[in-house]
């Protein structure tokens, strides 16, 4: 169990000596108590949603195992995390503070960024056409040259933060309004809507994004690094520019296609969202997170390989091996690469 993932207000969480005991209301009209234990040798991290009850005790103990702890509103806003603190690098995040100064050095890992999610994006759609057969679509033909085109501009000149930025934005919208093709009828995408999520399309999108930016701050923490400063977002409050950085590659190879999976497989129904008439919000229900998190977990651990015959590796490690990139660019690194899907 990597991550023990507690989603209803009903529940309370108690410290047990090594375990946890998570208490659950049983559903109404229903008398009692369900109740269960999880060793505590078996989490990696806690992802708590919502209000439970959890106990100062079990916080306490979590922090003292160095086992991560991430908050999310119900409507999967991210709120924060906490960890034991004993992972601050003083020498490493001076040398971030530094580098921020250096604009030669943010905008070329900015483009390397900005290439690596383009080119993710396009290799994306050939793998969701090629398994439809629509490889020779002239529309797929069309998005697949203009991103093409978007990577080798990218790799040729020394863009600066803004025209980055401006070319990732208008490759984004190339990418989802074909994007939109693979999705399922009943639940269809018609543009993207993030605060709020306006139907169960972009809620499905939005709750992943944020989840995998959860694991991404918390890995940048663990390492001792300021997830405010960044090379490609800007330094606003309380934003984690840095972990949206390092999310970008990871959007349509990890996040997209999850999500796309989830719903094409029906494993995530209609009925698993939920309208909330005070914001205008679709959000997923508590069985529609369960279900999300039990296919999330598999994704997260398949094995795959980056080439032929190359070492096994899955998500989370890409997820360590983005950071480790990170550091290297600190100690003066220029040939970085990020993820690039295989």
């Amino acid at each position: 169990m990597p991550s023990l993932v507690i989603t209803r207000d009903t529940v309370s969480v108690r410290l047990q000596s090594e375990h946890l005991e998570l208490i659950r209301h049983l559903e109404s009209g229903v008398d009692g108590l369900d109740r269960s234990v999880v060793p505590l040798h078996d989490v990696e991290r806690v992802v708590i949603c919502g209000r439970p009850i959890v106990t100062l005790p079990v916080l306490h103990k979590l922090m003292s195992l160095r086992i991560p702890v991430m908050f999310l509103s119900s409507r999967g806003r991210w709120l924060g995390a906490i960890d034991s603190g004993n992972r601050v690098n003083a020498a490493r995040r001076i040398r971030q503070y530094r580098l921020f100064g250096e604009e030669g050095v943010r905008n070329a890992a900015a483009a390397r960024l900005i290439f690596a999610k383009i080119r993710n994006a396009r290799r994306v759609l050939q793998r969701l056409s090629a398994a439809r057969r629509e490889s020779d679509l002239p529309k797929q033909r069309d998005v697949a040259l203009q991103l093409r085109r978007s990577c080798m501009e990218i790799r040729r000149r020394r863009l600066a933060g803004d025209v980055l930025r401006g070319m990732e934005g208008m490759a984004a919208a190339c990418y989802f309004r074909r994007l939109a093709d693979f999705f399922p009828p009943e639940l269809p995408f018609v543009e993207r809507s993030r605060q709020p999520p306006l139907n169960a399309a972009n809620s499905i999108l939005s709750w992943s994004y944020t989840i995998v930016l959860g694991e991404i701050e918390t890995c940048l923490r663990l390492h001792g690094l300021e997830t405010g400063i960044g090379f490609l977002h800007t330094v606003e409050y309380s934003l984690p520019a840095l972990a949206l950085d390092l999310l970008e590659p990871l959007r349509a190879p990890l996040c997209d296609m999850l999500s796309l999976h989830l719903l094409n497989h029906r494993i995530l129904r209609p009925e698993h969202f939920r309208f909330d008439a005070e914001d205008g919000g679709t959000y997923l229900t508590d069985d529609g997170k369960k279900l999300f998190f039990t296919a999330y977990e598999q994704t997260m651990a398949r094995k795959f390989s980056l080439k032929p015959g190359g070492e096994h590796t899955d998500f989370r490690q890409i997820i360590e091996r983005q950071v480790c990139a990170v550091l290297r660019i600190l100690e003066g690194e220029e040939d970085v690469e990020f993820f690039h899907m295989p």
